[in-house]
């Protein structure tokens, strides 16, 4: 995995807009011909690609969250508040107990990194895109402000062939909902994994995920970048067969500890110059990770 991040724009809060035109490009021939048999070879082969894409979407909701209580509070000094929010990564599939997930692992490291403690909240919905966090799991949020906050969606929205317009729509809409619930806080996203290297895949899907995550990716970080105090967290491995759970789709938990380093290391420097913590909320249960 690639150990860097996207900086943000800016320390000071703001409300993104969902209506900001992404950046406009030539279309030469050349590309409109590359498009043209792009699409064409997409449609002949969609049935299949529809049959697969449900086969792996039956599959993913069959999945179960890791063990364990989805809040906690590690360490010691003065408190900060992370929220994990999202999809099946952040509900710890792919490790036996959330202490093994990459939001215990990410807690943990933001502790021995900034020497405070680290009251964290895990909400995170298997099968989940944009849209249905922003519809399910931001309503259900604690009123308990936090410092940071950690993003993984995108990869269901891939999965279920969403159009990459509408998903950067529900993504910037999903950082607004987020900012008014805590407009202090840190938001690190977690960009998109390369699905095509993932072992579960079959083709042709397998070629067209490739292609739509890396999309997708790309206007995630387009879009997040206009955003101030949101960063895009890259990520970036060797498909090798350790570094995946039985299931052949998420990670295993050597590698969520490896992705939550990397995590970590993007949200604690804006964290470390001198952001003011938030009170600590005495109702929160001290299940360390």
């Amino acid at each position: 995995m690639a150990d860097h991040a996207s900086t943000p724009r800016s320390t000071a809060p703001a409300t993104p807009g969902a209506d900001a035109a992404p950046a406009s490009t030539t279309l030469t021939p050349a590309r409109l011909v590359q498009k043209l048999v792009g699409r064409l070879v997409v449609y002949s082969l969609f049935p299949v690609i529809l049959s697969q894409a449900f086969a792996l979407r039956r599959h993913a909701l069959q999945l179960v969250p890791a063990v364990g209580p989805p809040q906690g509070r590690i360490g010691r000094g003065e408190p900060l508040h992370l929220l994990a929010i999202g999809d099946s990564i952040i509900a710890g599939v792919g490790a036996r107990r959330i202490q093994q997930s990459t939001v215990g692992h990410v807690a943990r490291f933001m502790s021995g990194r900034l020497a405070r403690e680290i009251n964290w909240h895990a909400a995170g919905m298997i099968g989940a895109g944009a849209r249905r966090v922003r519809r399910d799991v931001v309503p259900m949020l604690p009123p308990q402000r936090f410092d940071a906050i950690v993003l993984s969606v995108g990869v269901n929205d891939v999965l279920k062939l969403e159009r990459s317009g509408r998903f950067r729509r529900q993504l910037l809409k999903l950082v607004r909902d987020l900012r008014v619930h805590s407009p202090e806080a840190v938001i690190g996203y977690v960009g998109l994994p390369p699905l095509d290297a993932f072992p579960k895949l079959r083709r042709p899907l397998r070629w067209i995920v490739g292609y739509r995550v890396r999309k997708f990716d790309a206007v995630a970080r387009e879009a997040l970048h206009r955003v101030p105090n949101v960063m895009h967290i890259p990520v970036h491995f060797s498909p090798r067969p350790e570094m995946f759970s039985n299931d052949g789709l998420h990670p295993s938990e050597p590698s969520q500890r490896r992705l939550a380093k990397i995590i970590a290391g993007a949200l604690t420097p804006p964290l470390a110059r001198g952001r003011t913590p938030l009170a600590r909320d005495p109702a929160m249960p001290d299940a360390g990770v």
